[in-house]
């Protein structure tokens, strides 16, 4: 437990400004993140899921967590144990300094030791590199069930288990809205189609991308186009521009409360499982008092097996107005400046948004910063100031 604790102190002790290094590399259509050769996330572009997103997504300190705590038994049946997540592009198998095959995407591996950044596998026989694999005691998004309502009924789970899969349409951090000419892409009623994602700054800190998205209509013709630039920071600081243009044909942005840039939290640090907290900028507790009220910052804390982790959503001041929280204590986590009476609870006037071919657009800026400890400890009004520095 002493070591526990003093890797725990350490990491907690890390400031935001360390010069680590981003680096991006392309896996076919999809995109790897590595902070200082450990993994971070992963762009998953694949035709078979209906919208590009981020997953599995990390929080720091993964792999000093996974071998500080390497053998111990969990404390439930349900937290992770010494087990990592081969991500998109595989897992490269090493036996003896040679390579000897590797291991698919999506495998799950248990970790017999620790030799950064080397993991060795004893059921492989073999070593595979860090900047492969998630350690499942830091992944902070919620793996995707494939058949929800089959896992469901043949774990026989309630909304409380930590096993219960609602809203499969929440995939790790992702970027879409409904009531867009009436398409609820939110609720993959329409399908949002990754047309290029450019590496602007492969390496550095912050590492750049940017992405090119189309939004189809019922055709599958385009309807809006989205550029989203994506900076990357080595403190896990994300910044988004998102920008939007219609392509052919007028677009309405409509009055709702599913959007727009979100990221769904494992259910262990669900704020009905785990309790929170959950706490905005200006002080206000609890997933339901911070719901649909405009912040600074939205920040929610939770347990992922031994560690306490935090997500943290940002709003830009210069957005063109203030965008309200979609946090929820069954671990939905988003922020839209679309949805003015479905926040407010009919008390203000729907404001929609609409396009017109050929014109501006419209544009905004959010934060995602993710951090070990709480609110406090994981200095995010500093990530805040961090995040109002970034240049434009």
């Amino acid at each position: 437990m002493t070591r526990l604790i003093a890797v725990a102190a350490c990491l907690l002790g890390t400031s935001l400004l360390s010069a680590g290094e981003v680096e991006l590399t392309k896996m076919g259509d999809s995109v790897k993140v590595t902070i200082d050769d450990e993994l971070f996330s992963v762009y998953v572009v694949d035709a078979k899921w209906k919208k590009p997103f981020f997953m599995p997504v990390t929080a720091p300190g993964g792999i000093q967590v996974l071998k500080a705590e390497l053998g111990m038994t969990p404390a439930d049946e349900h937290a992770p144990g010494d087990t990592v997540v081969v991500v998109t592009g595989g897992a490269t198998l090493k036996v003896l300094d040679e390579v000897r095959g590797s291991v698919p995407a999506g495998e799950v591996l248990t970790v017999g030791d620790v030799a950064e950044p080397w993991l060795w596998i004893p059921e492989k026989e073999g070593w595979v590199h860090q900047r492969d694999v998630a350690p499942e005691k830091a992944i902070v998004t919620r793996t995707i069930v494939e058949d929800p309502e089959e896992a469901s009924a043949r774990h026989k789970l309630d909304r409380r288990d930590p096993l219960y899969y609602d809203h499969p349409h929440h995939k790790g951090i992702w970027v879409s809205i409904d009531q867009v000419n009436g398409i609820t892409f939110w609720n993959e009623g329409g399908i949002i189609k990754n047309q290029s994602v450019e590496l602007v700054t492969p390496k550095g800190n912050p590492a750049v991308m940017k992405v090119t998205n189309h939004w189809l209509d019922e055709s599958e013709q385009p309807l809006v186009n989205e550029e989203t630039t994506i900076q990357i920071f080595d403190n896990r600081l994300l910044v988004y521009d998102i920008h939007f243009s219609a392509v052919e044909s007028e677009v309405t942005f409509g009055d709702t409360k599913e959007g727009l840039f979100g990221i769904r939290l494992p259910n262990s640090m669900r704020e009905s499982v785990a309790g929170g907290p959950v706490v905005n900028a200006d002080g206000i507790e609890g997933a339901g008092n911070a719901w649909g009220k405009p912040s600074a910052w939205v920040d929610y804390v939770g347990p992922v097996g031994t560690q306490e982790y935090g997500v943290t959503l940002m709003d830009d001041p210069d957005n063109f107005r203030p965008s309200r929280y979609h946090v929820r204590d069954y671990g939905l986590f988003s922020i839209s400046p679309f949805g003015e009476k479905a926040y407010s609870n009919g008390e203000q006037e729907a404001q929609p948004v609409t396009l017109q071919p050929g014109d501006d657009g419209i544009s905004m800026r959010y934060g995602l910063y993710l951090h070990r400890g709480n609110t406090q400890e994981g200095k995010v009004a500093e990530a805040y100031q961090q995040f109002l520095a970034v240049p434009k």
